[in-house]
Parts: C-alpha cells; structure tokens; sequence
C-alpha cells in the first residue's frame, strides 16, 4: 500500500477560539478609536485629521468587529477540505485543485501575516479568477505571479505552518518518484553471501 493511499482525508473549519479572539481584539479596538473620536470632539486640544482618523478607525475596526461576530455564528461547516485527491477551499471555489495541477507549495508573508501559496498550472489559476473575493486575490497573485492560488489559515482550526506541512505531505505523497531515484535505490541493495 503507497504512502498516498494511507493519508486520511481532512475537513478544516474555524476555530471558535481564535476567532473569539480576533473577535475580541478587533471589538476592543472599535472601543477605543470610538472613544477617542467622541472625547476628542468634546473640546479637548485635537485636530481635526485626528478625528477624522478615530472616525475611520472606530468604522473599520466595527466593520471587522462584525465580520468576526458573523463568522462565529456560521462557523459550523469546514472549509478547506484536503484529500489524497487535492486541496478544496470553499472560500475561493467549489473546485478541487488537484495535486497533479501542482507546481510547488510555499508560504508567503505580508505584512506579518503568513498564506500558503499553491503555484498551479496556469488555466487551473485562471478558475479562481471569477468572482469578486478572488479577482481581489488574483491582484495579489501579480506580486507571486499569475499562476498562483492563495489559502489563508486565520482564524482556521491548523495555523500556516501545520497547513504548509500538511499540503507537502499529501502532494509529496501523490507526486510521481523521479527516475533517478529508482535508479540509486537499485544499485543500493545488498549483494548476496556466498
């Protein structure tokens, strides 16, 4: 039995901890750039771009506040799905991305966030491009290059690293072995005692 055949298939949803976190941090910044913005138009020594900052501040953060508290709710289903077969993220499309369709797996920082990065075969990168969530991705993917999907783990029951491991596990799994290596594995064996 090969090593592919023998890999369970993963089903990765939320994790209601770390989003109450990012639930709570983001609430409480919304707090205090809402608290900022009313004490600093009552009078005290601000100007106005400072106001105008909290304002922003205090819409985005509350925006965030309700995204998070909208995932909370409807964090029941998984959503990235890996298999013997390929890698599906219900984010981005209903599609399987076949470990065939491959080219390498890495991860990327922006801006002190981790994603992993699936660089794909060009017409597979191209199903990923229809809608507005992954036309917005798609415009990260110039900095990577056109022919990359990009799986974010925030917020996910595995962090980027485990899910980095995980997707070069079962790729590595599926890959064909060069022929090099059976050609080194076949002078390895042992002679036989006379």
């Amino acid at each position: 039995m090969s090593e592919s055949q023998t890999l369970p298939n993963l089903a990765i949803g939320y994790s209601r901890v770390r989003l109450l976190m990012l639930f709570g941090g983001s609430l409480l910044l919304t707090l205090l750039f809402a608290g900022l913005a009313f004490t600093w138009q009552q009078g005290q020594d601000s100007t106005t771009p400072q106001v105008a900052i909290c304002y922003i501040g205090a819409v985005f953060f509350g925006l965030t506040t309700c995204r998070m508290l909208w995932r909370l709710v409807t964090a029941r289903r998984p959503l990235l799905f890996i298999s013997r077969i390929g890698i599906r993220d219900s984010r981005l499309a209903d599609e399987t991305i076949a470990w065939n369709a491959v080219r390498k797996i890495f991860t990327w920082e922006q801006r002190g966030q981790k994603f992993v990065v699936l660089k794909v075969d060009p017409l597979i990168a191209q199903r990923f491009s229809g809608g507005f969530a992954t036309q917005a991705l798609a415009m990260l993917n110039k900095a990577l290059g056109t022919d990359s999907v990009i799986v974010n783990a925030v917020g996910l029951t595995m962090d980027t690293e485990t899910l980095l491991a995980t997707c070069q596990q079962y790729w590595g799994a599926v890959r064909p072995v060069p022929a090099e290596q059976d050609v080194s594995e076949a002078e390895a064996q042992p002679e036989p005692v006379s």
